[in-house]
């Protein structure tokens, strides 16, 4: 039974089961007798294989026993918030799609090492809705889609076979950029990753975590994003120059990962930037990722 993990602002965050665009919460499935390790999303994490397993004898009850399918609320019926809130970390990896290399002028191929990865705080993350919030000093908002990646396992110089053992999911994630902080001609950096990358609510993340039971092949993926209904990103994660465990493996080398971190793998071509436009109030960002589902955003007024 194919199912997603979200959740649900009530309007305190709690964790729910979704099962196409049904939602059951984790408070009220423990209500009526389901053993689960805690309400939030987090906790799941710990250990995932055991909360997989459970997980999917749960969604098959909510399925096929008409006492716990009435308990399902419509997506209409609900919020979403981010689906793990407040992981230990959040990774971002760079110059991972030969498309977005190509397109920002720069050498298309495997860079080595790993080009690079940084760790954007966790206050960067927003779930669906109008979350992006521009900040007053930020002229040039720019859109990058990414498959993002939940850890299951703990890895510390992880081997490929571990680290492709230790992916417990996908979801949708929106790599923001703010391309006046990012490049600093007359730093002697020439560059701000921080305040460029960082800044709150430029990680809108959702709608779902889709386990990775359920997605045969994460390198054969479309990614789709479009601006106020036009497309500007369509490409295939089968682009990506490191594959998903080469990431994982590489980044344990000098970060240890933990159950519920989340890593975002890259971008294709199509960011703002390339088109010579950016995001201003009221943009809607759609994003879609086969398999995992659709993320919708949109830009709300100025965050202060």
């Amino acid at each position: 039974m194919n199912f997603g993990i979200a959740t649900v602002l009530t309007p305190a965050p709690v964790g729910a089961l979704e099962i196409g665009e049904t939602y059951w919460t984790f408070d009220v499935l423990m209500q009526h007798g389901i053993e689960l390790p805690s309400v939030d999303v987090k906790a799941l994490f710990s250990d995932w294989s055991a909360s997989v397993d459970l997980l999917e004898k749960v969604a098959e009850k909510c399925a096929k026993d008409p006492e716990f399918a009435a308990l399902g609320r419509g997506a209409d019926q609900v919020t979403l918030g981010v689906p793990l809130l407040y992981p230990n970390k959040v990774i971002a990896v760079g110059a991972n799609y030969a498309s977005h290399l190509e397109e920002m002028g720069l050498p298309v191929s495997r860079w080595e090492p790993l080009p690079f990865f940084f760790k954007p705080p966790t206050t960067t993350l927003v779930g669906p809705g109008k979350t992006v919030k521009i900040q007053p000093r930020t002229r040039q908002l720019d859109w990058e889609i990414e498959l993002a990646v939940v850890v299951g396992a703990r890895l510390s110089d992880a081997s490929l076979e571990q680290a492709k053992a230790a992916i417990a999911g996908y979801s949708i994630g929106l790599d923001m950029s703010a391309r006046d902080w990012i490049q600093q001609p007359d730093s002697p950096l020439k560059v701000d990753l921080m305040r460029g990358k960082c800044q709150d609510t430029m990680c809108p993340l959702g709608p779902i975590i889709r386990p990775s039971r359920f997605v045969p092949d994460p390198h054969q993926l479309r990614l789709q994003l479009s601006v106020n209904g036009e497309p500007r990103q369509d490409a295939s994660t089968a682009e990506m120059l490191y594959r998903i465990e080469e990431q994982l493996s590489l980044i344990s080398q000098f970060i240890t990962l933990e159950p519920g971190d989340i890593v975002l793998t890259g971008s294709p071509a199509g960011s703002g930037v390339s088109y010579g436009s950016f995001l201003k109030h009221g943009d809607r960002i759609s994003a879609s990722i086969e398999g995992i589902g659709t993320l919708n955003v949109e830009v709300a007024e100025e965050l202060r």
